[in-house]
C-alpha cells in the first residue's frame, strides 16, 4: 500500500530517487517513499522525514540510522537538506561517486551507490547529455550555414540578373 503521502512525495523529489538519483522513467515504474529516519528509531511521517527512493536504495537504507546532531558520526545525507556536493563528487570519468568527507563516504557505502548499474547510468547519462550538447552546436551550425547559403544565393542571384542585362542599355 503506497505512502498516504507518495504523490506529494513524488512531486518533491521530481520523480527521482532522493538517494541515487534515478528516475521514475528509468526503473519502469513509481519509487518508494522512505522514511530518512525510521518509523523504529522514532521517525515520523513529516516531510522532511520522507525521502522519494528506488527500491534498492531503500532496501540498502533500510532502518541505518542517519545519526542527526553529531558531526563526528558518519551518516546517510539528506536529499534535500544537506549540501551534496560538499561530500560527494562524481568522477565524470568512471561515473563513480567520490567522498569528499566521512559522512559522503558513508552515505556511499551504506547505500552501495557505486554499485555498477548506477555507474553505467552515470556513464550513459553523461554521454546523453554530450550528445544533446553535440546536437544543439550541429543545429545552430546548421542555421548559420542556411543562412549563408540563402545570402550566397541571393548575391548570386543579383549578380546574374546584372549580367542578364544589356551593357549597351
Amino acid at each position: 500500500m503506497a505512502h498516504p503521502a507518495h504523490q506529494a512525495i513524488r512531486q518533491r523529489y521530481q520523480f527521482r530517487c532522493g538517494y541515487c538519483g534515478v528516475s521514475e522513467a528509468e526503473t519502469g515504474g513509481e519509487l518508494t517513499v522512505d522514511h530518512y529516519v525510521p518509523v523504529v528509531a522514532g521517525g515520523d511521517d513529516t516531510p522532511d522525514n520522507l525521502v522519494y527512493a528506488c527500491f534498492r536504495c531503500n532496501t540498502f537504507k533500510g532502518d541505518s540510522l542517519p545519526h542527526l546532531g553529531d558531526p563526528r558520526q558518519t551518516r546517510i545525507l539528506h536529499p534535500l537538506n544537506d549540501n551534496l556536493t560538499r561530500h560527494l563528487r562524481e568522477d565524470v570519468a568512471t561515473g563513480l561517486l567520490e567522498a569528499l568527507t566521512p559522512e559522503g563516504e558513508s552515505h556511499i557505502a551504506i547505500l552501495r551507490l557505486n554499485r555498477a548499474a548506477l555507474t553505467q547510468h552515470r556513464l550513459a547519462r553523461q554521454l546523453e547529455t554530450l550528445r544533446q550538447r553535440q546536437r544543439e552546436i550541429l543545429e545552430t551550425e546548421n542555421a548559420h550555414l542556411r543562412e549563408m547559403v540563402a545570402r550566397l544565393t541571393e548575391l548570386l542571384e543579383q549578380a546574374l540578373r546584372g549580367t542578364d542585362r544589356d551593357p549597351e542599355a
